[in-house]
């Protein structure tokens, strides 16, 4: 890590100072704790005032507990109810900050609850006098609340004083956030870590005996318990039945049976909800047989069930935590845990049926022109068909036992390409990638990854599937060939039409009368409809096949936007709709291909007016955004949300309308070729513009995207990077969209 110089402030300049520092606790702080014991001093330095807290909100918004005091104090008081002190509330609701200048005159009657009351007696032993409260706002969202407070005579906290103290308290609202996402992130990879090593074990062997013995230890290891115990339901006798109690890594207790209806585990497994007893002698539930015959002293007990589809089929018991007492952040994991055991365990049950009938299969699979490969839970080969052994030129019995994972990864690195079909969509199977081959022959083959369940639902294993569409390309080239071919064609024709009818405009063939005039008007825009057509069917034929060339130059913004607009205006006009433009006045100069913007511009605005309602309004925005290494969220001025950025100065244009709306499942499909919305409104166009605007835009380096809800009007967007250094590493993959 690169250490920062220390950077010594002016004199005067207090504020910068305590930034400094403040930064330098994010980075050095090892804990929380620490944190905010730095983050509070640093206050004392810069309001001179020597008292000060941090009360934290829990993840539900509803308890607050003061963490941390400036001096440090050994005793805090308890949580509380938030609803129970109206200063606090009304600090976190609004967002503002709330100063009371004086606590025994302005507070007097106005806090009347016992949280409140016990709160005001504690700030009068300590002498508090004044108070400010400020909002630790962090993601968009109140985290707690920083207190600011003078001792023995009231002081009033002017505007530059709350103002650098809320700047502070934003800084110290960061990193509170982020202490917090990483700790939440280390207990989440902790349990996922467990989570894999428990589902590892129990799939590595057929002994039930062996998996129950693994699981317990990695549990217990986890939550760092004394012993734990594994309750299998006997559904014949509909007893629980402990097949393991592991204490200090040794098996005690096996086959005891506790009673239907008898004990916490059974209160767990009729409720199907996890119970917390952290004094077991004060709970009548406890069935207390199993730990007196161990002679095992029984405090603290966290059980949970354990529900596979609905049914609970066992009961897992953790007791006595070595340290402090069992939560309900602990009861979710553990809930989360039973489920994973469960599911590992009814799979490992179904493993020996589940390959007592694989043979049943293999005159299928064998029959069919797929080649077609099975894997079980630990990704082990299990069946393979002649279909298969062929493509991958490998005997079919080498291929039973190995990892399926590196079967496909040999066989991608023999492909000459990989790429999605463009049709694949959140819908669609897990994994669908087309691969070319040129050896022993040059063929396509399209690859299938797809779960296999048993009837109940629950997975065994993947199958890969691959299917020849080497007939299917050959036909869908055919058909981009002719179609091409056919489109090329076209524009001599179309021109000449169209050069045919301006000179009998203009009276080449004779006079013309004012109707037909009209006439030839008609004609002539017809045509050049037509021949737009044409050309954006060239062009994105061009740009699919990396041919299409960019003529840049540098362009200013305003230009782009007055040209689309000129073309649009007769149109808005026929359809009774207002074009608006909203341009601030410092645009920056950007290189791109003029005519190219114009018409992704030009095509923006066309599907919006063509959805708008008469009388409605089409706004025509742009924007300068200078994004960090992260991306933000807005533009500047907030007119729009921008998606994930790569760091860099980007130019923004949106086109926003109050129409019909884009329902949801559009949103993937929308910039494909002749992708369209129906949704009960007549289809206009071709659903090629969209495919135009996303190509081009993507050309420039840019991402083009959608923000729409069904019946609330549709903004569509793009962003194109003003360096040509951004648009050389690449944009990222566009979003999806809606219909031209």
């Amino acid at each position: 890590m690169t250490r920062r110089r220390n950077v010594e402030p002016n004199p005067g300049d207090l504020r910068t100072a305590a930034l400094l520092r403040i930064a330098a606790a994010i980075e050095t702080a090892a804990t929380l704790d620490e944190l905010l014991m730095l983050g509070l001093n640093e206050f004392a330095h810069l309001l001179n005032l020597t008292t000060s807290g941090v009360v934290l909100l829990d993840d539900a918004g509803t308890t607050a507990r003061l963490v941390s005091t400036s001096p440090p104090r050994l005793h805090l008081p308890p949580p509380f109810k938030l609803a129970e002190t109206s200063s606090l509330q009304q600090v976190v609701a609004e967002r503002q900050h709330v100063q009371i200048r004086d606590i025994n005159q302005e507070l007097d009657g106005q806090e009347s609850g016992s949280t409140s009351r016990q709160l005001l007696t504690l700030l009068a032993a300590e002498q508090i006098k004044s108070i400010l409260l400020l909002p630790l706002v962090a993601l968009d969202s109140c985290i707690g609340v920083l207190l600011v407070a003078s001792i023995g005579t009231p002081h009033h906290f002017g505007e530059n004083e709350i103002a650098q103290a809320r700047l502070l308290a934003g800084q110290i609202a960061a990193a509170i956030t982020s202490f917090r996402i990483t700790e939440k992130a280390q207990r989440r990879t902790a349990e996922l870590a467990t989570l894999n090593d428990i589902a590892a074990a129990v799939t590595s062997s057929l002994n039930t005996r062996e998996i129950y013995h693994l699981v317990m230890e990695k549990i217990n290891k986890y939550f760092r318990v004394g012993a734990g115990s594994l309750l299998m339901l006997d559904e014949e006798t509909e007893e629980l039945v402990f097949v393991m109690i592991l204490e200090a890594d040794q098996e005690k207790l096996f086959g005891v049976r506790v009673p239907k209806g008898q004990g916490i585990v059974w209160n767990v497994a009729n409720s199907q909800h996890y119970a917390i007893v952290n004094d077991v002698q004060q709970d009548p539930r406890f069935f207390r047989e199993v730990s007196d015959s161990l002679g095992y002293d029984v405090q603290t007990i966290l059980c949970v069930p354990i529900v596979v589809k609905g049914r609970t089929i066992g009961v897992i018991e953790l007791l006595n935590k070595r340290e402090g007492v069992f939560t309900e952040e602990e009861a979710s994991r553990l809930m989360r845990m039973a489920a994973t055991v469960g599911v590992a365990i009814e799979n490992a049950r179904l493993f020996q049926t589940v390959t007592t009938v694989r043979d049943r299969f293999e005159a299928i699979l064998n029959s069919t022109n797929d080649g077609i490969l099975m894997a079980d839970l630990r990704d082990a080969i299990v069946t393979a068909n002649s279909e298969a052994a062929e493509l991958l030129q490998v005997r079919r019995e080498s291929l039973l036992g190995r990892p399926l994972a590196l079967v496909l990864a040999e066989l991608r690195n023999r492909a000459s390409s990989l790429n999605s079909p463009s049709w694949l969509s959140a819908d669609d199977p897990d994994e669908v990638v087309e691969m070319e081959f040129v050896s022993p022959q040059r063929r396509f083959i399209r690859h299938y990854t797809l779960p296999v369940r048993e009837t109940s639902g629950a997975q065994i294993g993947r199958l890969a599937l691959f299917q020849d569409i080497s007939k299917e390309r050959e036909l869908a080239q055919l058909r981009e060939d002719y179609t091409g071919m056919l489109v090329h064609d076209l524009r001599a024709p179309l021109t000449a039409i169209m050069n045919g009818i301006m000179m009998v405009k203009r009276g080449l063939g004779g006079p013309t009368s004012e109707q037909q005039q009209e006439l030839l008007s008609i004609a002539h825009q017809g045509s050049q409809t037509m021949l737009e057509m044409v050309n954006t069917m060239l062009d994105i034929s061009k740009m699919e096949q990396g041919h299409m060339s960019l003529d840049c130059a540098p362009v200013t913004p305003y230009a782009v936007v007055e040209q689309a607009l000129d073309r649009l205006r007769a149109s808005a006009q026929g359809q009774r709709v207002v074009l608006r433009q909203a341009l601030p006045v410092d645009l920056p100069v950007i290189e791109a291909d003029r005519e190219k913007l114009v018409r992704v511009l030009q095509n923006l605005l066309d599907n919006a007016i063509k959805f708008s309602p008469s009388g409605g309004e089409v706004l025509l925005g742009a924007g300068f955004a200078d994004l960090a290494a992260h991306g933000a969220h807005t533009l500047a001025d907030g007119s729009l949300r921008l998606p994930t950025l790569a760091a860099g100065a980007w130019l923004v244009y949106w086109v926003r309308d109050h129409g019909p709306g884009i329902p949801a499942q559009y949103h993937e499909r929308i910039f494909e070729k002749f992708g369209q919305v129906r949704n009960g409104h007549k289809v206009r166009g071709t659903g090629l513009g969209l495919t135009f605007c996303k190509l081009t835009v993507e050309a420039h380096g840019g991402r083009i995207w959608l923000q729409s809800v069904a019946g609330a009007g549709s903004t569509f967007a793009f962003a194109l990077p003003l360096s040509q250094a951004q648009r050389y590493a690449g944009a990222p993959e566009p979003l999806g969209g809606a219909a031209s």
